[in-house]
């Protein structure tokens, strides 16, 4: 029931926005110089996302924000926090703007007060390479990290890691989803250790029976991108956001050689 509910209230809340979509097409028609549709596809907490498409095919990808779409209350001690409409769009723009040009994102082609557009990223989410082939769970979460690593090295840190937000664009990943901020007081060295935490507490329960004695082709990439005082920063704040691998203990001794700190969960 509580699945039907969400699903019956996301339904009407894009219902509430049917005249803001045609002011977007109206403004959107106006940017590219041709006419433009809209095509759902799906929401992101308090957003609504579209493909923009043209006669040619798509565009790009519209991220609106929705004041009719609900979002759960966070706890107070994750690392991370919901932004404000204004401020969320802000901060997805801005790691647009720095890491598009490097091939990291896509890169932002537009934007409004209540939502931007981005380039059009064709390929699949690293987690539907990893449902066809659940044995390159290490692989795909070193290629995650190692482009979280491309995106650390230009002082902007991602915050909802996963391989459901990294694209395998054929050329490289994208990394997309940049609706979380940090939370006051968490160093730019405990984000960086978060976002790869944060990838592998997002992927274990999707991984393979038996995979967990593979881990140190992933910690090699670690130690590659992270650099020392990122390793070196305390995680004591990440714990309430990493519970999954905390309750893993065959894995905390080998994170404890990438994070040193920790060897006190072990």
């Amino acid at each position: 029931m509580r699945a039907l509910s969400g699903f019956l209230h996301r339904e009407y809340a894009n219902l509430r926005i049917s005249r803001r979509k045609r002011r977007l097409i109206e403004q959107l028609s106006s940017h590219f110089g041709r006419p433009v549709s809209l095509r759902r596809a799906g929401a992101r907490g308090r957003d609504s996302v579209f493909v923009v498409k043209d006669k040619r095919g798509s565009v790009g990808a519209l991220r609106l924000s929705n004041p009719h779409l609900r979002r759960n209350a966070l706890r107070a001690d994750m690392p991370f926090v919901v932004l404000g409409d204004a401020e969320r769009l802000s901060r997805e723009w801005h790691c647009f703007a720095v890491a598009g040009p490097a091939g990291i994102t896509p890169s932002p082609l537009w934007r409004d007060s209540d939502a931007l557009m981005c380039e059009f990223i064709a390929g699949p989410r690293l987690s539907d390479r990893l449902s066809q082939d659940p044995s390159s769970f290490w692989e795909l979460l070193a290629r995650a990290s190692r482009i979280l690593g491309s995106l650390h090295a230009l002082g902007i840190t991602h915050m909802d890691a996963s391989l459901a937000n990294t694209i395998d664009a054929g050329d490289g990943c994208r990394l997309i989803d940049f609706e979380y901020g940090p939370r006051v007081g968490l160093t730019l060295e405990q984000q960086m250790a978060y976002d790869h935490l944060r990838l592998l507490e997002s992927s274990l329960k999707f991984m393979p029976h038996g995979e967990r004695d593979r881990v140190d082709s992933w910690l090699e990439v670690l130690h590659a991108v992270l650099p020392e005082r990122a390793r070196e920063a305390d995680t004591s704040p990440l714990v309430p956001a990493i519970s999954r691998v905390l309750a893993c203990q065959d894995l905390i001794h080998p994170l404890a050689t990438v994070f040193p700190s920790m060897d006190q969960r072990i």
